[in-house]
């Protein structure tokens, strides 16, 4: 298989494990990636939950419906009434009455400050769409920016070991159990009393970013490293301070020092912007 190949199978399957995740964690039934292509264009090329072949791999022009003023805003969009909405243009209503879609949410998926693609779901019954869609959708592309990003790092880091035997690079379901283990590893790390292997066991955790570590110029103190690790797993306050053996307003503390020095507005946004760095894996 060559280099382009493998990039978009790797690609790929980020984007359908983005997908079927988006699914899982919303419970709406449509969810649609719509690739940039190089003439500025999306084109539906990932979908799960489509009840006709309407929308598949329907080429927008640009700047055209709610995926092209995503493009070119740059920011996310909810549209509760599609054929009636007034902030998007038309020229696709037959598509979406086709496929009996009423309201859609679509998020830009951003990787090194260029458009990849748009991330959408959907649902065939007149509900809105309110801001916790949008949020769940917003964190699943932020995510799948990292795998994009983690993918295209890998495949740069094989490009240059010239005549070198080609690299596995890793799927968003592998990176996901390397991130799982390396937050697991900090928290068991916090644990030890010794601290010769305590040293030992944080190297294994900086090793573990190693790979896809970019120059980082935000210092952040173990510590800090450990409450975002927790974050990660998902944990609380409350169950990062039990976790920690610290109380829960100082783990709020680290957390608004590590919002601070990352330009984050939430923790989850804390979480990517982290990995951004190579903070985290």
């Amino acid at each position: 298989m060559t280099m382009d190949a493998q990039r978009i199978k790797y690609d790929d399957d980020a984007i359908r494990a983005a997908l079927t995740a988006l699914k899982t964690a919303t419970g709406i039934p449509v969810a649609m990636y719509g690739t940039l292509l190089a003439d500025n264009r999306l084109q539906i090329t990932q979908w799960i939950g489509l009840r006709t072949p309407a929308l598949q791999n329907l080429t927008i022009d640009t700047g055209a419906g709610v995926g092209g003023r995503v493009v070119n805003t740059r920011r996310a969009a909810g549209i509760s009434d599609y054929t009636r909405a007034n902030t998007i243009s038309h020229e696709y209503d037959k598509q979406i009455q086709d496929e009996g879609l009423h309201s859609l949410v679509a998020v830009p998926v951003i990787v090194r400050r260029e458009i990849r693609g748009v991330l959408y779901v959907g649902v065939h019954s007149p509900v809105r769409l309110g801001d916790k869609v949008i949020e769940e959708v917003t964190m699943t592309a932020r995510t799948l920016e990292q795998d994009l990003a983690v993918n295209a790092a890998m495949r740069s880091a094989d490009g240059e070991r010239a005549g070198a035997k080609s690299g596995h690079s890793m799927n968003s379901a592998e990176w996901e159990q390397v991130r799982s283990t390396h937050s697991k590893l900090r928290m068991l790390t916090n644990k030890v009393e010794d601290e010769e292997l305590r040293k030992e066991l944080e190297q294994i955790c900086e090793q573990m970013v190693s790979p896809v570590a970019v120059k980082q110029t935000t210092k952040l103190s173990a510590r800090e490293l450990d409450v975002l690790s927790c974050v990660a797993l998902g944990h609380t306050n409350v169950e990062a301070a039990a976790e920690m053996g610290i109380g829960a307003e100082t783990v709020k503390s680290y957390l608004r020092s590590v919002m601070r020095k990352l330009g984050a507005h939430t923790r989850y946004e804390a979480v990517n912007a982290a990995r951004r760095i190579g903070a985290l894996p």
